[in-house]
């Protein structure tokens, strides 16, 4: 069964492009390990939700050391506060075909 955990973040004053600069930089990371299937980063101001997808359960805990001082790390340093990580088993997903990999600026382009 696949696999999310999900971080909840008070990002404060920063704008919403801060958020997606982080989530790229992250991804870039994430990719690179094995069982990762994707990030996807909800936000609006003043809070973002991260969402990574693993294979299963047991590789996102064979990492989860490592994915935990990576996000302390990264998120500290852009100055934004964790205020909770949780991990769930996926029930039910589906997106619909070429769901966008990035989502347009805000402006429209």
């Amino acid at each position: 069964m696949v696999f999310a955990t999900v971080t909840t973040t008070e990002t404060g004053e920063e704008p919403l492009t801060t958020g997606t600069i982080i989530a790229e930089e992250m991804e870039r990371w994430l990719r690179d390990l094995e069982g990762f299937q994707g990030f996807l980063v909800l936000a609006n101001e003043g809070r973002a939700l991260g969402i990574t997808f693993w294979a299963n359960r047991e590789i996102a805990e064979r990492y989860a050391s490592l994915r935990s001082e990576f996000r302390e790390r990264a998120l500290s340093i852009a100055g934004v506060r964790i205020e909770e990580v949780v991990d769930y088993d996926v029930a039910f997903a589906r997106f619909a075909p070429g769901f966008p990999r990035r989502v347009p600026e805000q402006d429209g382009s």
